[in-house]
């Protein structure tokens, strides 16, 4: 099964906040998602902070998955991120993958 493929944009400075249900149960330590420039980038620039929860689940879900990103860290540009299941050191499944536009606020720089 491919991942699902979900693309993010955001104002610099700003949180990216993204939840996601899942159908197996998992603990934050099973996960990682970061950032990179481009996919093929050896160093990642940046990584989501995870947790999980069983509160508040739909129908098939056995968790929720909610990633978070700090974009002070990322310069304006176009990045790529996903988040896979690891099981020890190997990872074993792409749940998410995409592209993260960050771009410069207008408003927020002064009134």
């Amino acid at each position: 099964m491919l991942p699902v493929k979900h693309n993010l944009t955001s104002v610099k400075g700003e949180y990216i906040t993204l939840v996601i249900g899942y159908s197996n149960l998992l603990d934050a330590s099973d996960l990682f998602a970061c950032v990179r420039k481009y996919a093929w980038d050896e160093e990642y620039i940046t990584k989501f902070d995870i947790q999980t929860t069983t509160d508040g689940l739909a129908d098939g879900e056995r968790c929720k998955i909610t990633l978070t990103l700090d974009t002070n860290n990322l310069v304006c540009g176009n990045y790529q991120y996903d988040l896979f299941v690891w099981a020890g050191s190997k990872p074993v499944k792409c749940l998410i993958s995409g592209q993260i536009s960050i771009v410069d606020g207008i408003s927020n720089r002064g009134k």
